[in-house]
């Protein structure tokens, strides 16, 4: 939570901004930083749904298939309308 403090900079670590209460060489070695390559997330980004296209083709094929199955129902909505009309 120090990251945005701005005070005693001599005193704060590199990544962490935390503040050690005592001042930093700045030509010391902060030892055990990690600066090796790794995901930046535990899943890809196409396992979290940001794959655009992925995510759009799905959207199509539920839109597809909703259309389908209103246009399935469509002649039974409009024959109960017509039906119901008659009722007055």
């Amino acid at each position: 939570d120090a990251c945005g403090q701005t005070c005693h900079r001599q005193r704060r670590l590199l990544l962490t901004n935390h503040d050690l209460g005592m001042p930093i060489p700045s030509k010391e070695l902060q030892l055990g930083l990690d600066f090796s390559a790794r995901l930046p997330e535990l899943f890809g980004s196409t396992e979290m749904g940001e794959d655009v296209l992925r995510v759009l083709n799905d959207y199509l094929r539920l839109y597809l298939r909703i259309h389908e199955d209103v246009n399935g129902e469509l002649p039974h909505v409009r024959a109960a309308v017509k039906w119901a009309a008659g009722l007055r």
